[in-house]
């Protein structure tokens, strides 16, 4: 700090530090835990259908063998039941294969 310069406030708590950023801190966390779920949720078909992208309400997941997307295709309403259970509100609706 300068000589005149007036001081930085200092943070007390990271809740303060994630005011400005909430918007931008929240679509990172639901990212972070849906990585984390899909995960756990896929399990060893984790192999065959991996998350690309995420856009608005839509999931997109690449599949790399037609047995694995019609499994996919298959459990679809489920896998999107049980994602949302881990938000507050339901965030993903549509789940799109690549």
């Amino acid at each position: 700090m300068r000589f005149g310069q007036t001081p930085r406030k200092a943070w007390h708590s990271a809740q303060e530090l994630a005011r400005p950023f909430s918007a931008l801190n929240v679509r990172l966390n639901n990212l972070m835990v849906l990585d984390h779920v899909w995960t756990r949720l896929t399990g060893p078909k984790g192999r065959f259908w991996a998350l690309q992208a995420v856009k608005g309400n839509t999931l997109y997941v690449k599949v790399t063998a037609s047995v694995a997307r019609n499994e996919l295709l298959a459990q679809r309403p489920a896998l999107i039941r049980e994602l949302n259970k881990h938000f507050e509100r339901p965030w993903i609706h549509k789940i799109e294969i690549l």
